[in-house]
C-alpha cells in the first residue's frame, strides 16, 4: 500500500503494485519520468516508505492496461443505493457466467429477477414492483452513456451502461433494453464478458478439426465475404471476435482490421473498433449510418473489415461492395443454415449473380450452442432408461447413437457445476463453396447443393457435429434435440439418388 495518495494530476501516469512479500513497485509512464511532479512524488514516497521501492518505466499504454485490470470494489464507490443494487446484479451475473439479466417488472405484482445461465433462464431474486421500476429508471437516467434523456416505460428504449459501473467485474460492457409488457415492463440487460486478454480458440468454441482447417483457410484469403449465421444468443459475436483475433495473429498484426459495430460487443486487441452513431429510434437513420460507416471505413486504408451485422439491403450491398474492392469482410446474418444465408440476401435485394460467385462468397457458416454436461454428476443411460417415454427411447436408439455412450443432465447439480451444466459448445456447419457448389445451387436449388457439399466436399452437418458430442458423453441428447433435431439429417437426406449430379 502507498503511504500517500497519488495526486490526481499525475494519477494516470503511475501504477503501484505490492507483492505478497510486501515489496512495493511503482510503474511510471516512460514519457513522464522527468516530470517535476512525478519526481517530487517519488522522492516524498521514498522518504515515507520504510522499505526500498522498485521503480519501473513502461509505455503509457501498458500503464493504462495495468490500471484497467486492477480490481476495484465498485459497490464501495460513491454510487446511489439503486446503482449499487444494479452493480450487485452484474457482479452476480459475472460470477455465474450469465449472458443476460432479465427483470419482469410487475409480473404477479412483483419484479422477478432472472439470469440466463448456460442458456437456461434461472430465477435469482424477487423484489417489489416499485423497486424494479426504480432500478429500470435509475439505469436509463443515470447509468448509461448511450441512452435517451427521459425514462419512458410505455415504449421501447435501449442504452449502454457506462464503464465505471462495470469496473473490476471483468466485463467489457452491458446493453440495456426494455419494452412494455401485459404485466408491466420487461427489461433485458446483455452481459458482455471481457475476454480480450485470451479470446477463445476455435477448439475452445467447439469447432471440429476439419472445420477449423476450412476456417483458417478462409481467413487467409485476401478478399471475399465470410458470413456467420445463427439465432439470437448463439454466440455469433464471440465467434466473430475469435475470427478477428485469428486474422490479426496470422498476419502478425501487420495488417489493419477495422470493425463497424452497433455497439462493440467485446474488445479485439489490435483492431480499430468503431460504433454506429445514430438515433436508434429512427430505422432510416440507423440504416444510413451503417452505409456511411462502411463507406468511411474503406477510405481509412483497412485490409479487413468486420461488419457487426447485415441488417438490410443498404448495409448488405455496401458490405458486398467493400469485398469486391479487395477486402476481406466478416459479418453476421440471421439465417437458419449456411445456404439460407444466400436466400436471405436475395430477399434483401442483392443480385443473385453476385451471391453465387465463389470468389466473393468464400465462407458460409451457421452455428448453434448446446449445453455441456458436468462430468462429475451426469447420469448414464442405465440411470434414466426406465424414465424415458417410448418416443424418446425410439429416438435415442437409432443406429447413429450407442446407448453405452449416452449421458443425461442431473438437474440437481453438484459443487462443480450449475444444475448439471458447466458451459456450452458450438455445433456448426462450415461451407467453403466452390464453383460446382454455386452452379448446383443456381440450377437445382438448396437441397441439391447441400447434398453435393455433404457427399462430395465432405461437409460436416450440424447433426453430425451434434452426434459427435453426444457419443462422446458431453451433451444430453434429449436437451440437444430441442436445439437441433437428432434425426435432422435423415429427413433432409435426398436418399438414394444424388440429384447434384
Amino acid at each position: 500500500m502507498l503511504d500517500a495518495p497519488i495526486p490526481a494530476d499525475i494519477d494516470n501516469w503511475l501504477h503501484p503494485v505490492t507483492t505478497e512479500g510486501g515489496q512495493l513497485s511503482l510503474m511510471i509512464a516512460e514519457h513522464h519520468r522527468s516530470d517535476v511532479r512525478v519526481q517530487s512524488f517519488v522522492n516524498s514516497l521514498r522518504q515515507k516508505h520504510q522499505k526500498p521501492i522498485a521503480i519501473n518505466f513502461l509505455p503509457l499504454d501498458q500503464i493504462r492496461e495495468l490500471k484497467a485490470k486492477q480490481p476495484r470494489d465498485t459497490l464501495n464507490q460513491d454510487f446511489s443505493d439503486n446503482q449499487k443494487k444494479v452493480v450487485a446484479y452484474f457482479r452476480k451475473a459475472a460470477k455465474l457466467q450469465a449472458s443476460d439479466i432479465h427483470l419482469e417488472i410487475g409480473k404477479g405484482g412483483t419484479t422477478h429477477v432472472m439470469m440466463r445461465i448456460h442458456g437456461d433462464l434461472i430465477k435469482v431474486d424477487a423484489i417489489s414492483k416499485e423497486d424494479g421500476e426504480d432500478l429500470a429508471s435509475t439505469i436509463v437516467l443515470s447509468m448509461c452513456d448511450v441512452a435517451e434523456s427521459q425514462f419512458n416505460p410505455n415504449r421501447q428504449q435501449d442504452g449502454r451502461l457506462r464503464k465505471d459501473f462495470l469496473h473490476g467485474l471483468n466485463l467489457f460492457g452491458a446493453r440495456y433494453a426494455h419494452t412494455p409488457a401485459v404485466y408491466g415492463l420487461y427489461v433485458v440487460m446483455r452481459v458482455i464478458p471481457d475476454d480480450s486478454a485470451a479470446p477463445p480458440t476455435l477448439d475452445m468454441l467447439g469447432f471440429l478439426p476439419a472445420q477449423q482447417k476450412l476456417l483458417r483457410r478462409m481467413l487467409q484469403r485476401p478478399e471475399g465475404i465470410v458470413i456467420l449465421s445463427g439465432p439470437t444468443g448463439s454466440g455469433k459475436s464471440t465467434t466473430l471476435r475469435t475470427f478477428s483475433a485469428m486474422y490479426l495473429d496470422s498476419t502478425r498484426h501487420l495488417r489493419r482490421l477495422m470493425t463497424i459495430e452497433d455497439p462493440p460487443e467485446g474488445h479485439i486487441e489490435g483492431a480499430v473498433q468503431t460504433a454506429i452513431i445514430a438515433d436508434k429510434n429512427n430505422p432510416a437513420a440507423v440504416s444510413t449510418a451503417w452505409v456511411r460507416s462502411i463507406s468511411a471505413a474503406l477510405r481509412l486504408d483497412p485490409d479487413a473489415l468486420v461488419v457487426g451485422e447485415m441488417r438490410d439491403n443498404n448495409s448488405a450491398q455496401t458490405s458486398i461492395t467493400a469485398a469486391m474492392t479487395g477486402h476481406l469482410l466478416l459479418s453476421t446474418l440471421h439465417a437458419n443454415d449456411p445456404i439460407n444465408i444466400l436466400e436471405r440476401l436475395v430477399t434483401m435485394g442483392i443480385n443473385p449473380a453476385l451471391l453465387t460467385d465463389p470468389q466473393l462468397m468464400i465462407g458460409l457458416i451457421s452455428q448453434r450452442l448446446v449445453q455441456l454436461l458436468c462430468p462429475e454428476c451426469k447420469k448414464p443411460w442405465s440411470a434414466v432408461e426406465s424414465t424415458l417415454t417410448d418416443d424418446e427411447r425410439d429416438l435415442l436408439t437409432q443406429e447413429l447413437l450407442a446407448a453405452d455412450n449416452l449421458y443425461f443432465r442431473n438437474t440437481e447439480g453438484c459443487e462443480c457445476c450449475h444444475m448439471g451444466i458447466v458451459g456450452r459448445t458450438v455445433i456448426a456447419e462450415v461451407i467453403s463453396p466452390d464453383a460446382t457448389f454455386m452452379q448446383i445451387y443456381r440450377e437445382k436449388g438448396k437441397l441439391a447443393a447441400r447434398s453435393y457439399w455433404h457427399r462430395t466436399l465432405g461437409g460436416i452437418t450440424r447433426n453430425t457435429h451434434l452426434l459427435h458430442h453426444i457419443n462422446a458423453g458431453l451433451v444430453d441428447p434429449l436437451a440437444a434435440d430441442r436445439i437441433s433435431p437428432l434425426d435432422e439429417d435423415r429427413w433432409l437426406d435426398l436418399n438414394k439418388e444424388d440429384v447434384s449430379r
